[in-house]
């Protein structure tokens, strides 16, 4: 993953998504509560109590806020037309040096109905996600779910956390001839037996390579740190092809290795599955996020697992950057991504197979992840080998593949 820019640092208090904060500065933050959720929205009245002592000194409209001596209990008031997003800033008060100045949340609320609190956070468990009961013939758990350790406070363009990212996996090939196993690509796991990877992945030097030399590393933010405490390493069982895989295209880029099996923990879950849907044009413009173990910005080797934020584009952006390059990559079974020639930002080599990850709101009104696309092609100048940071990525859309 190449990555330019500072660190970004979102927390998200009791993994909500109608409420986040992003670090602006060393000790400035801009909260951000997505109200357009609640279509049926009349008033609003929110509730925040800080664990901190934090002053908001802006806000996004014309509002009437409340606040007690503390300066730590806060009500927010918007006047006029419930706004779709709504944005304040704000700055923990006399921040103690080596002490976090993250604006931790007691208690958020929205019309008096609590969305989170202390209570709230105690029942969010990784053994909470098993949904299995004692009666129950297969196993049922929850994807797309962090640790709230993990969900809360996560950074992207900089190194992962181990766990921040659980569904991610480390594909690593055996080579014949030295007898040598090397990481090669990135995976998806989607249940307990199986990953979802890009189809390329699974053939090196134009063979394809037999489930015997693939080893699965998960539950890792650096695939050479053998001993983290939640990694666990299986061998691939079998490996099962999209039928319309054909190489040189991001069409049906897909395969599924199955493997035996993974134990769900805070380092280790699975993502949902975006479909099945054909429609892709509600997604340009979204912001999606990637990771890999791929080659960073001076296209060296990483070891450490890299998140960044990554723009999903009309298929004509890609187009008309290089016809040459995806003409024959862009359908209605690819996705377009990436923030274009001036960016520095965007999967490289050893990134392939990688998911393209988006956050959707629950019902419980909690983040799940889901898996869209798959990493499929990144841009290459003709006659080069290397991937180039300013070309756009094509991905493989899973949804059209989803029954």
């Amino acid at each position: 993953m190449a990555i330019e820019g500072p660190p970004f640092t979102r927390y998200d208090p009791c993994g909500l998504g109608v409420i986040h904060f992003d670090r602006l500065t060393e000790r400035v933050w801009r909260g951000v509560m997505y109200l357009g959720l609640y279509s049926n929205l009349l008033q609003v009245d929110v509730g925040i109590h800080f664990e901190k002592q934090v002053r908001i000194y802006e806000v996004s409209q014309n509002t009437s806020l409340f606040v007690n001596s503390n300066l730590r209990e806060y009500r927010i008031r918007p006047k006029g037309h419930i706004p779709t997003h709504y944005v304040f800033y704000l700055a923990v008060v006399d921040c103690v040096e080596n002490h976090s100045d993250v604006p931790s949340i007691i208690e958020f609320s929205i019309n008096n109905i609590t969305l989170c609190n202390e209570e709230i956070k105690a029942a969010q468990t990784v053994e909470s996600l098993n949904l299995t009961k004692n009666t129950d013939t297969f196993h049922t758990h929850v994807c797309g779910r962090r640790s709230l350790s993990n969900a809360e406070l996560v950074s992207l363009r900089s190194n992962a956390k181990t766990g921040d990212w659980p569904w991610h996996v480390a594909i690593f090939i055996k080579d014949l001839d030295s007898n040598e196993t090397s990481y090669y690509c990135g995976g998806n796991i989607i249940s307990k037996t199986a990953i979802v990877t890009a189809a390329h992945c699974i053939f090196k030097d134009g063979e394809r390579v037999e489930p015997h030399r693939i080893t699965v590393i998960a539950g890792t933010s650096n695939h050479k740190a053998l001993f983290q405490p939640g990694i666990q390493t299986l061998e691939a069982l079998d490996v099962i092809l999209h039928p319309s895989y054909y190489v040189g295209t991001a069409t049906a880029d897909l395969a599924i290795i199955k493997v035996n099996k993974f134990r769900y923990t805070a380092y280790v879950q699975p993502i949902c599955i975006w479909g099945p849907v054909y429609q892709k044009s509600d997604l340009v413009g979204r912001i999606a996020t990637v990771v890999g173990f791929g080659h960073d910005e001076d296209d060296n080797p990483s070891d450490a697992l890299r998140a960044a934020f990554i723009m999903i584009q009309n298929d004509t952006v890609c187009l008309d950057y290089s016809p040459a390059v995806y003409t024959k990559l862009m359908n209605e079974f690819t996705l377009c991504a990436g923030f274009g020639p001036t960016s520095g930002t965007n999967p490289r080599n050893g990134d392939s197979g990688g998911g393209l990850v988006l956050p959707v709101m629950q019902n419980d009104h909690k983040i799940s992840w889901f898996l869209r696309g798959v990493l499929s092609k990144c841009g290459v100048f003709p006659g080069r080998t290397e991937s180039d940071p300013r070309f756009y990525v094509a991905y493989t859309d899973v949804a059209p593949h989803c029954g």
